[in-house]
């Protein structure tokens, strides 16, 4: 490297140098250099697969480079996280939100702040509440990510982002999501950002975007840096060229004579909640668009004729009436919707390109129905495949691996070997680069050209007015506007729509969703509800027999719910970061081996085998750690595994019950306060401390931001790694100590005891509440729940209910824990589609 190139990397705010990046079969990035100067926006351009999110990425320190190297404000780096990135002055600002579900937008702002301008937990709200006000932002800290559309989680981060006060801002792809204003909002930041000094990376595909806000720029083109230089010095056409390679003599495909064409899709009086009275008609070949300012009713238009929005009125396809009940009756007259949430509606992420193209079309290449014919399915899938030139290593890529822009061609590609009768668009373009736009407007158009009738959902006037040959402009609900050939242009599209006099109301307002909202009890309702329902059996149980509530049962039962509590602690942690351990009875069994060796001498020696114990549980846990993070075993098997370990080891030591407590021991272990066993009380605090961790402490946002989503965990600076680790740990520890617990319930070593401790332990956690996908958990709620679960038991022990009616009783009570949670995630999810299209 050259003096020259040493002063200007060591000038700039951020310098990469010789990046390359390789992933199986792609060669991501390929010796890129970007030198970006403070107070200047320097934009990054590309196709979709060009290498620019993995470029940032490399920056931002969610991807590691195999080679290259890092200056950030003039120091040189040799690997980069995320957190250090961000304590070191660069913010980024993904094309995707990485932010965790299960956390609050002030609890997000805790994880993404760096500690010079982190506030204090206790003022996270009011902190939260008062930054995002100042930015003009009405969204409530209290909410949940899980709560938010797509476009309030993106305005979130680009706030956290600003909150940073960065000498170094990455925004890949921040327009995508918001609507005109928002993004004269987002520049207007950008801009006093800048004036500032701060460089800022702006990754788009909007050329006019980089007109307007650009000073610089550099182009990538298959992991390469193919020009660039001053935005000023470049035309529309030469920097397209530049992206895709190639000159464009013409950006839309020709449109055709559709005169005596067919009418395919008739709607009549269509309405419903965002709409009123819409009438349209859409024939064989035509591509008909949807246009209006964001919020007018066209989004659940097009989303009621594929049947995810109620509607009344009448549809017909073809002449016949179609139900419009859901999505598969749609589907059934041939009506086919490509949703512009790729990821969350479209796409299968962890499945194939193969799998994802013939989703819809199974019947074709499988054999009497039922067996999958792989020489048929590569048949069908890779012409469509090839003629939309999908960039991917081969037909067996996950498609989650792809860019934004080859995730449309494959939807694409599924459409096209459906056949469909209708087919709705919904913005086919948005994240998608200029190259790629191209081939999705070409196979639109062939699409049409098969007698397909087209609707198109759009915010670029611009496509609209070259793809289509009809526009319906809505306005407040209604069709407000058609314009046909004579008047389709930019300027007639975006004139009906802000110029619309139309007063009908196209949707309930949203606004009160901002309002605060209280949680009720602080958020802790299924701990009262525990609560409650344990009161409740036991009076019900005290009525039938009242020795249920003598001094001796109230005792045990509380010494058998200290041992049940504390493994549910442990499982509780393990739950919230998305895992699961079934090693904790044998843990608890070999715990009470343990202890047994050292529970005939005096409390003091026990305190040894108390110590032992925990040790042997954390050690146990740090193999299922291990096993789970570094091996990539599944924790179903990782955890069995050693589970069968751990009870041979007990066996090997205590083939038979022994160790029996001495009488000095088994009278301190059965200490109590105002009659309440010491042991109990112990646990108690546990599960207090286990509380603060969770709700108020660094750790517990970790567990939770792993469990919701370890991907955007990572990319908000959390290890997500070590996280888990340290959460298997502590399981096992915790297991350990109800082993111990049970040891004092018992007074006997025993290498039998524990194994039910498992199921229970999953039960407790579950019915409190607690997401069997992670992400979120109470331990008061799994106290509560192990204090009802032997509640429960005893109960029936009394009303002399046998064993196995037991273990039905608890399994229906898991059930029913595990459906509250999916139902209640899926209104939720309900909820967010419902605003997110209003």
């Amino acid at each position: 490297m050259s003096a020259e190139e040493v002063t200007a990397m060591r000038d700039a705010a951020l310098a990469l140098s010789g990046i390359v990046k390789q992933y199986p079969g792609v060669r991501a990035l390929d010796g890129v250099d970007l030198t970006v100067r403070p107070g200047l926006v320097h934009a990054v351009l590309g196709e979709n697969g060009a290498g620019k999110s993995t470029l940032v990425g490399v920056a931002a320190g969610s991807v590691t480079p195999d080679e290259g190297r890092i200056t950030i404000l003039g120091r040189e780096y040799a690997a980069m996280t995320p957190a250090v990135a961000r304590e070191h002055g660069l913010a980024l600002v993904y094309q995707t939100p990485a932010l965790a579900g299960s956390l609050t937008v002030a609890e997000s702002m805790l994880v993404l702040l760096p500690e010079q301008v982190r506030p204090k937990v206790g003022a996270a709200s009011a902190w939260t509440d008062a930054h995002l006000r100042g930015l003009g932002l009405d969204i409530d800290a209290d909410l949940q990510i899980s709560d938010l559309t797509v476009r309030e989680a993106h305005l979130v981060e680009i706030a956290a982002a600003l909150a940073t006060e960065p000498r170094v801002l990455v925004l890949d792809e921040p327009t995508e999501a918001l609507g005109p204003d928002e993004t004269n909002w987002l520049f207007d930041r950008i801009r006093a950002l800048v004036a500032t000094g701060t460089a800022v990376v702006y990754i788009t595909h909007r050329i006019p975007e980089i007109r307007q806000i650009a000073q610089t720029m550099t182009v990538l083109r298959d992991g390469r840096v193919v020009g660039g230089g001053p935005v000023a010095d470049h035309t529309d056409e030469q920097i397209v060229e530049m992206i895709v390679g190639r000159s464009l003599d013409t950006t839309f495909p020709d449109k055709p004579d559709l005169s005596a064409a067919p009418v395919v899709l008739t709607v009549d009086g269509l309405s419903g909640a965002g709409f009123t009275s819409v009438d349209a008609r859409v024939s064989a070949g035509e591509i008909v668009g949807f246009a209006g300012v964001e919020g007018n009713g066209q989004r659940q238009v097009l989303r009621a004729l594929a049947g995810l929005v109620r509607a009344d009125g009448r549809v017909t396809v073809k002449d016949r009436s179609v139900s419009l009940a859901g999505p598969a009756a749609a589907a059934r007259h041939g009506i086919a919707f490509l949703s512009g949430e790729r990821l969350q509606e479209a796409v299968f992420g962890d499945l194939t390109v193969r799998e994802n193209v013939d989703a819809l079309s199974l019947t074709r290449v499988s054999l009497l129905r039922s067996v999958l014919m792989p020489g048929k399915e590569r048949a069908l899938v890779s012409p469509a495949v090839a003629a939309l030139r999908v960039k991917a290593a081969s037909l067996e890529t996950p498609v989650g691996t792809l860019s934004g822009g080859n995730q449309q061609k494959v939807l694409l590609a599924r459409a096209g070997i459906g056949d469909p009768a209708v087919l709705l668009v919904e913005d086919p373009t948005q994240g998608v680069d200029a190259g790629a736009r191209l081939e999705i407007y070409r196979v639109l158009r062939e699409l049409a050209g098969r007698g397909t009738a087209v609707i198109v959902l759009s915010t670029d006037a611009v496509e609209l007015e070259g793809l289509c040959d009809r526009v319906l402009v809505f306005s407040r609900g209604r069709i407000q506007a058609e314009l046909s050939a004579a008047t389709l242009s930019e300027r007639d599209i975006t004139g009906a729509a802000v110029l619309a006099t139309e007063r009908t109301v196209a949707a309930p307002a949203a606004g009160g969703r901002h309002r605060r909202r209280r949680r009720l009890l602080g958020g802790e309702t299924h701990a009262a509800l525990m609560l409650l329902l344990t009161i409740l059996v036991g009076g019900a149980t005290a009525v039938h027999s009242p020795t249920f509530l003598g001094m001796l049962n109230i005792g045990q039962l509380l010494l058998a719910t200290a041992s049940l509590a504390v493994v549910g602690l442990g499982q509780l942690i393990v739950v919230m970061t998305g895992g699961i351990d079934l090693s904790v009875g044998s843990v608890v069994a070999l715990s009470v081996v343990t202890a047994s060796f050292f529970g005939a001498g005096p409390p003091a020696l026990f305190a040894v085998g108390v110590l032992a114990g925990l040790a042997a549980g954390a050690l146990v846990g740090l193999v299922n750690g291990v096993l789970v993070t570094r091996v990539n075993l599944p924790p179903v098997v990782a955890t069995l595994i050693t589970s069968i370990g751990v009870v041979g080891v007990a066996q090997l030591l205590r083939p038979l019950p022994g160790g029996q407590a001495g009488d000095t021991l088994l009278a301190a272990l059965g200490t109590t306060v105002a009659g309440v066993p010491m042991v109990f009380v112990i646990v108690v605090l546990i599960g207090i401390a286990g509380h603060v961790l969770v709700r108020r402490a660094r750790a517990g946002r970790a567990l939770r931001a792993t469990g919701s989503d370890p991907l955007s965990a990572s990319r908000m600076g959390v290890g997500t790694l070590p996280t888990r680790l340290l959460a298997y740990l502590l399981a096992g520890a915790l297991a350990a100590g109800g082993g111990i617990a049970l040891y004092a319930q018992t007074g006997v070593g025993d290498s039998s005891v524990g194994q039910a401790l498992t199921l229970a332990s999953v039960t407790a956690v579950v019915l409190g509440g607690a997401s069997i996908f992670g992400g979120s958990g109470s331990a008061l709620a799994t106290l509560a729940t192990a204090l009802f679960l032997q509640t429960v038991t005893s109960s029936l022990s009394f009303l002399s209910v046998s064993i196995a009616w037991q273990y039905w009783i608890q399994g229906i009570l898991v059930v029913a824990a595990a459906l509250v949670p999916l139902l209640r995630g899926r209104r939720r999810r309900r909820a967010v589609v419902a605003l997110t299209t209003a």
